[in-house]
């Protein structure tokens, strides 16, 4: 799985990883013309950025990211990492919907955070990084750098009234997608799950 690294314990440190990151990003382009990244170092960078606390590069990065995969569909600790940021700068409303991103790539990810009982749910998990077992890759460090105020603001979205009924439709979807075989009701299925986090969208 992808974040069984190490954060580095110095800032020092962790400024060079991403440094030695971006020149192999900068190298892509410059020899392919684009960037092929099937290592995932994009992912790696905002637990890096979370960690360092460096809003002025977070919010470069945020950028840089979104011009070159504008379409990617995320890794949940990088999904987390990322809203975090994004609260940290300042842009609620953004970091809000980011957190809800997180919370439909991995539904297990916040509650397993607050510290709150989970256990598997039977439904149709669309890749490895929604599974239970992958909140445990979760870095210590990173763990270690959330606030007492991002938890509660994470707290209080995850049990709003908006969160709770998109997460409780979108489990009951995904549930009934494990079971459902007709291909037209699996295509209507899918089409609402994705109208749900667009309704999260301030």
């Amino acid at each position: 799985m992808l974040f069984m690294f190490i954060i580095p314990d110095t800032d020092k440190k962790i400024r060079a990883n991403i440094s030695s990151y971006k020149s192999a990003f900068n190298r892509e382009i410059r020899d392919y013309g684009c960037i092929s990244d099937g290592y995932g170092k994009r992912y790696l960078i905002f637990p890096l950025l979370l960690v360092l606390n460096d809003m002025k590069k977070a919010e470069q990065h945020i950028q840089w990211h979104d011009s070159h995969f504008p379409d990617d569909m995320g890794e949940p600790v990088q999904m987390l990492c990322r809203s975090i940021l994004t609260f940290r700068i300042g842009d609620i409303n953004k970091a809000s919907y980011e957190l809800a991103e997180t919370m439909f790539s991995n539904v297990y990810l916040l509650p397993w955070l607050l510290d709150e009982k989970v256990e598997p749910i039977d439904m149709r998990h669309l890749t490895n990084f929604s599974l239970l077992e992958y909140c445990e890759e979760v870095p210590h460090r990173v763990l270690e750098s959330i606030s007492e105020q991002e938890l509660e603001w994470i707290y209080s979205c995850y049990h709003s009234e908006a969160f709770v009924k998109a997460r409780t439709r979108y489990i009951e979807i995904y549930t009934r997608l494990k079971h459902v075989s007709e291909m037209d009701e699996r295509v209507k299925l899918s089409d609402e799950a994705e109208k749900l986090l667009s309704a999260l969208k301030v």
